[in-house]
């Protein structure tokens, strides 16, 4: 045993020796022979990460087949950056997946890998999974809650088209919003790559220039592959940061995207973003001539009314005009002294007949008409003392007797005390 062993080591000490880079090399050969061409290869993702280089790396792991010890088959995988610009999900363990690959060797570290040149989810579309995975995402981080969206201006002045210059749905959106509003376009690739980039730089641009009111962001219908960039995180990011409200108006009404979602709100097509904002200027516009014609009737009955109170104080102003009131009392005189014209030639006249009922009176009444009949008046002198009895005369008293044409004056020569006697 000792002659062979010692014969061993003279074998070795005469052998020549292989560099570890001809091992690996001759490994790499081996491997690349034995695998000439890229192949799809199935397995579920183990221990992914995402270095700050861009690169991802993973390793697949057999669903199904360990090893002598029960450990699970693994193969290392290198997903390097030029490589994975266009993966739309995201790699995760635990996730199944078929990636196209060459299988070759990292030779610094002497260990096969496959270098990735594309991943698949297993069972389901790259898309679908690419979106379930943000919409949850974004959803634990409460951008899809109700409680921050903000509400669409009612009577915006401004209205931001984020969108494709060209296309049946801008010329659909401008034919319908002018007239209404001032319409601000941005225009922007709304597919292929760079598109998301775009919508996010138009979105932010608006709001840096406080440019509208309200921002429509979306685009006619097309494939799923056609409405990407709306499932795109920019995008959505750009749309919760935005100040200005936002409304998603992407494809068809079948049709939901990520930034419908994000978005205050939602609108099935680019004509419903646009239906939606006119009704309300609409509406507005009709209850605004509703409340002006019924402003101008307002205003007309309280025209009415003021009218005919100022017809009426007009009124009473003239009757208190110091002219109207003088010439109030003019008439007011003037009929006063019609009235008592009237009354002082009625009394007048009722007085002049009583005085001529009493002067006819008196005039029978008087010692004159007496006298005129043939009667006489005798009095004393020089008293004047009318004598009605002859018992108060004595001889000699002077007398005057009145009769109707003239006096007589007499002595008394004698007293006779008898009554007279009928002539």
């Amino acid at each position: 045993m000792a002659v062979e062993t010692e014969a061993s080591r003279q074998t070795q000490s005469t052998a020549p020796a292989f560099t570890v880079g001809q091992v690996v090399s001759r490994i790499k050969a081996l491997i690349e022979a034995q695998f000439p061409a890229p192949m799809w290869i199935e397995g579920e993702l183990s221990n992914v990460s995402y270095p700050a280089s861009g690169h991802i790396y993973f390793s697949l792991v057999d669903e199904q087949l360990t090893d002598r010890f029960g450990q699970r088959l693994v193969l290392p995988c290198a997903f390097y950056r030029g490589m994975n610009q266009n993966l739309k999900f995201k790699l995760a363990d635990g996730l199944k997946v078929v990636c196209l690959g060459q299988v070759t060797t990292y030779e610094r570290q002497g260990q096969y890998q496959l270098k990735v040149m594309r991943a698949l989810p297993k069972g389901k579309g790259e898309l679908q999974l690419a979106f379930e995975q943000l919409k949850k995402r974004l959803q634990d981080e409460g951008l899809f809650d109700d409680a921050r969206k903000r509400p669409i201006p009612a009577l915006p002045g401004r209205v931001g088209i984020v969108t494709s210059r060209t296309g049946s749905a801008i010329h659909d959106m401008v034919s319908k919003l002018r007239g209404w509003f001032h319409v601000v376009i941005f225009p922007v690739k709304v597919q292929g790559d760079g598109a998301a980039r775009e919508i996010a730089a138009a979105i932010g641009l608006a709001n840096r220039l406080k440019a509208a009111d309200v921002l429509i962001v979306g685009r006619g219908g097309g494939s799923v592959e056609d409405l990407w960039a709306f499932n795109e995180e920019p995008v959505a990011r750009a749309i919760a940061a935005s100040a200005i409200p936002v409304i998603s108006a992407v494809g068809h009404e079948d049709d939901w995207t990520i930034s419908d979602y994000v978005a205050d709100l939602r609108a099935s097509t680019p004509t419903d973003a646009v239906k939606r904002l006119v009704h309300e200027q609409e509406a507005f516009a009709e209850a605004s001539g509703r409340l002006a014609d019924l402003l101008v009737e307002t205003m007309r009955r309280a025209l009415d009314d003021e009218e005919q109170h100022l017809a009426s104080l007009g009124g009473r102003l003239r009757l208190l005009h110091p002219l109207n009131q003088l010439t109030r009392y003019r008439d007011r005189a003037y009929e006063l002294q019609l009235q008592l014209s009237t009354k002082m030639d009625y009394t007048v006249g009722t007085l002049e007949r009583g005085l001529q009922a009493l002067s006819g009176r008196l005039q029978a009444l008087s010692p004159l008409a007496v006298l005129a009949r043939g009667y006489s008046i005798t009095t004393k002198l020089p008293d004047g003392r009318i004598i009605t009895s002859a018992g108060r005369l004595r001889a000699g008293d002077e007398l005057q007797t009145l009769v109707a044409k003239g006096r007589i004056i007499s002595i008394v020569k004698q007293t006779i005390n008898e009554p007279p006697s009928e002539p």
